[in-house]
């Protein structure tokens, strides 16, 4: 039996990055309301993250992955997380836009790898509500917050993290 390393999520999850903003480009030709991005988020140690992502009102996709860019934050009894994965459905209807802003939430996969009493050790949560919120525009402009109400996290409060590169568009 092949044990997973964790290494091989800092790898997978630019791949997995690239396919959800390919899938992204169906959101691109409707004339309904929707938001779409992707790039790196900046932030202080331990925060900055890839993120992609394609919302409607019929829903769509959410990633933001913490892998090999981050520095460890604490979290819970761990002491550290070294690497974080949130993978979702965004809940059609939730979408919400006001001008250059918009809000979406769903349910996500969140795999975490950390250090919990001196040990490496990996958990996967399923069915978590999370919470986005983005500003549109480019590097430098736009901005982004995660929210994981159940998990007491936020990333990105109170006024946004920076895309450090990459794109947020918003159709009203």
């Amino acid at each position: 039996m092949v044990q997973p390393r964790p290494g091989r999520l800092a790898f997978a999850a630019p791949l997995a990055l690239v396919a959800l903003l390919f899938a992204a480009t169906s959101v691109v030709a409707a004339p309904a309301p929707a938001v779409r991005g992707g790039g790196v988020v900046d932030g202080p140690l331990g925060v900055t993250s890839q993120l992609g992502f394609t919302a409607s009102n019929k829903g769509g996709s959410f990633l933001c992955v913490m892998a090999g860019r981050s520095g460890g934050f604490p979290f819970g009894s761990w002491d550290k997380i070294l690497q974080m994965q949130v993978q979702g459905r965004v809940t059609p209807g939730t979408l919400e836009i006001d001008g250059s802003w918009s809000r979406f939430e769903g349910v996500a996969k969140i795999h975490v790898v950390g250090v919990a009493g001196g040990e490496v050790v990996t958990a996967t949560l399923h069915d978590i509500r999370f919470l986005s919120t983005q500003g549109a525009g480019g590097a430098g402009v736009a901005w982004h917050i995660l929210e994981i109400p159940d998990l007491g996290l936020s990333f990105g409060a109170p006024d946004g993290a920076l895309m450090k590169s990459g794109q947020i568009t918003i159709w009203e």
